[in-house]
């Protein structure tokens, strides 16, 4: 009896402590803990692509806590890998759910950019588009329609490495695009890549696409990404970049950059923004991303379109 007390006591103790290591790399502004070495892979671990292998144990089920070794050391998404060497990477947007089409819009290009704010595309087309472009070998980014769990969440589950967020122009919309594409700790043993989110556990097509390294794996794989298009996201720039760990990539969306202020690229104003953006992003050591016709000017490294575009994809307006 005396020992089943001090193993209660011991319990007692440790139960708290645990909640605090938690609650204190949680907290707004905790550093970011350095990620282990990681293994760039040419497919995803489980080697067929799509439905190549089965997800995290249990039926392929996403989430904290899943196998495949060391949470954090495995690199599956090939956009991060070029993006660290240094290499610019490019894409073809779809808006339309012809899988054939998906497949070949795939061929010399980094990513599929699948257009869901703009579109009439449903959750389930969607998910179709990623599973057939990761098994054409591209990297699935998803323009979610707004920065909330729901969307962030099916997407994320779908199999999507990259999250697009349009129209960013608060902390608290910047926040809300890392924290529900990232998952929490997961195991305190083997925690998953800071930052820590909310993302939800549960059945996915994710683990099924991206092999069972996927559920310990997804937050060191998932990018984030900001859109800039209006002069009050350029006016908290640095804030939202301060405060917030976790963003990898920010757009400087040049349509709307000019329309939601009503000048245009080239003129003296819409340039002053571009170049606060531009040097707050470079900076603070994140990705700059634009239109592919902008791939020589100084930074950019992600890009809507393909390489050796001349316009940036818009009517003039």
């Amino acid at each position: 009896m005396g020992k089943q007390l001090i193993g209660m006591a011991a319990a007692t103790v440790a139960v708290p402590a645990a909640l605090a290591q938690i609650a204190s790399a949680q907290a707004p502004g905790a550093p970011a803990a350095a990620a282990p070495e990681s293994q760039p892979a040419g497919t995803p671990p489980g080697g067929r692509g799509a439905r190549g292998g089965r997800g995290a144990p249990g039926g392929g089920r996403g989430g904290p806590g899943g196998g495949g070794g060391a949470a954090g050391s495995v690199t599956f998404n090939t956009v991060l890998t070029k993006l660290k060497e240094g290499k610019q990477v490019f894409s073809n947007t779809i808006t339309d759910p012809d899988l054939e089409a998906a497949k070949r819009a795939c061929q010399g290009v980094d990513f599929i950019w699948i257009e869901m704010q703009h579109s009439t595309l449903t959750w389930r087309e969607s998910a179709n588009l990623i599973e057939t472009i990761a098994a054409a070998g591209c990297i699935p980014f998803v323009r979610v329609p707004y920065a909330n769990e729901g969307d962030i969440q099916k997407a994320t589950d779908a199999g999507a490495l990259g999250i697009i967020c349009p129209m960013v122009d608060t902390v608290e919309k910047a926040r809300d695009a890392v924290q529900f594409a990232k998952y929490p700790v997961g195991n305190l043993t083997n925690p998953n890549t800071k930052p820590w989110g909310r993302r939800s556990s549960g059945q996915n097509r994710a683990g099924t696409i991206w092999g069972s390294s996927y559920a310990t794996n997804a937050n060191n794989n998932i990018m984030v990404l900001i859109q800039i298009e209006n002069p009050a996201g350029v006016g908290i720039i640095d804030n939202m970049l301060d405060q917030v760990e976790g963003i990898d990539i920010v757009m400087v969306a040049s349509n709307d950059f000019g329309i939601q202020a009503g000048d245009r690229d080239g003129s003296p104003t819409y340039n002053a923004r571009e170049e606060i953006v531009r040097k707050s992003v470079l900076a603070h050591g994140k990705y700059l991303a634009g239109p592919s016709n902008w791939a020589n000017r100084p930074g950019y490294k992600f890009f809507q379109g393909r390489g050796g575009a001349t316009t940036n994809g818009y009517e003039p307006r």
